[in-house]
């Protein structure tokens, strides 16, 4: 009787981290709470991106913070009051180098200045988004009425022989 070959015992699969092992190879799970919060709102204050966040050593992982958003309201408040503390920060920073730049380094500094004021932008719309009437689209009502009237004319030459033209008057009206 011939023995068939053994499979490769199948090992489990491991989710993908989503931090970074260190040297020793641990990778730090940092739990929610509020001195843990502050830091992240710190952070986000001084303009760093939640992908940032993400990526540093002593902060929690990028999908992590988007959980906690979803689980914890008032996190998720703090970190778009945040957010837009962060887009004045970043917009501050765009003046500096606007003051700061010279003859050798405007271009640089001018993709440097839009660069900073694309990022205010996107964090804080509302402030820095630039178009000043988008606050009057949302005050448009839902739904508007739209009312056409068909009116009839009517070529006239008067006795001079001069031609004009005369709007004819449905029955009923005068």
């Amino acid at each position: 009787m011939v023995e068939k070959p053994q499979a490769a015992p199948r090992r489990a699969q491991r989710a993908p981290r989503t931090k970074t092992p260190d040297k020793h190879g641990r990778v730090t799970y940092i739990r929610y709470c509020p001195a843990v919060v502050r830091r992240v709102c710190e952070r986000l204050a001084m303009g760093e991106s939640v992908f940032q966040l993400g990526n540093a050593e002593d902060m929690p992982a990028t999908s992590t913070i988007y959980a906690w958003q979803r689980r914890h309201p008032e996190f998720a408040e703090a970190v778009a009051q945040a957010r837009e503390a962060g887009a004045d920060y970043l917009a501050g920073r765009a003046l500096e180098v606007a003051a700061a730049s010279t003859k050798e380094t405007v271009q640089q500094d001018r993709l440097h200045v839009q660069t900073l004021m694309k990022h205010a932008a996107l964090k804080a719309p509302r402030t820095w988004g630039g178009k000043a009437d988008r606050g009057a689209k949302e005050a448009r009502p839902a739904q508007m009425e739209v009312i056409f009237r068909v009116r009839h004319f009517e070529k006239v030459i008067g006795p001079d022989g001069k031609a004009f033209v005369r709007e004819i008057k449905p029955e009923g009206e005068a």
